[in-house]
């Protein structure tokens, strides 16, 4: 897991390019590398989902959900309108693993102005065709953490952005993360000082293998 999570962070580089200028780099790649390949068909439809991630960085979320075992769950907190969500649950196309959207869906008042994302998740998730893979979980995420109990093969955490709220995240959901999974944090960068102070004093102490894509922070449970 180690190796997979550093090539696929040293591969991507850690500078984000606009959506066009990916797309020109990601044809190219695929020409030669069959996963790039895979992703690419999958991102012609991502990129047409509204979302917050810098480019390339779904192609992370994608090449690390491809790479679990048969079987393993995802726990995505934070799904917005489905940009991420669809990109993990393209990996997971034909495999028994699935996709849990743990969102609220109803936004905030400090970070955005429309509220009620939930039609337009769903929308993204049918029109893809990754029903199968996905199941929305709509709550308090670290509400719904508390009664969770499913093992977890990966970890994206991109909810509540104030540093109290990624803390209750991680510790209700982080004891479910089996060994050798993935745990993996947005924004984790100077311009949001709670995910960059949670993952630096908290999280990243508890993770092997360590690293990041751009914004994008990510370890391994040891």
């Amino acid at each position: 897991m180690k190796n997979l999570l550093h090539k696929a962070a040293s591969f991507l580089g850690a500078i984000g390019v606009a959506d066009a200028a990916y797309t020109r780099v990601l044809d190219l790649r695929s020409i030669v590398d069959p996963e790039a390949r895979d992703f690419r068909r999958a991102w012609s439809r991502i990129q047409r989902i509204e979302g917050l991630l810098v480019p390339g960085q779904e192609e992370w979320l994608f090449r690390a959900a491809r790479r679990l075992p048969d079987g393993a769950a995802i726990v995505e907190i934070g799904s917005y309108k489905g940009r991420s969500t669809t990109a993990l649950a393209s990996a997971c196309v034909g495999t028994t693993k699935h996709v849990y959207a743990v969102d609220t869906f109803n936004g905030n008042d400090s970070d955005f102005s429309q509220r009620d994302f939930l039609p337009a998740w769903k929308e993204s998730i049918e029109s893809n065709g990754i029903v199968a893979w996905t199941t929305a979980v709509p709550g308090i995420s670290w509400e719904v953490g508390a009664n969770w109990e499913k093992p977890i093969g990966m970890l994206f955490i991109d909810g509540s952005h104030q540093f109290e709220d990624v803390l209750k995240d991680f510790d209700a959901f982080f004891p479910h993360v089996v060994s050798g999974g993935i745990v993996a944090m947005h924004d984790v960068t100077e311009g949001w000082p709670g995910p960059l102070r949670a993952w630096r004093e908290v999280v990243k102490p508890k993770l092997s293998n360590t690293g990041a894509y751009s914004s994008l922070a990510f370890g391994t449970k040891p």
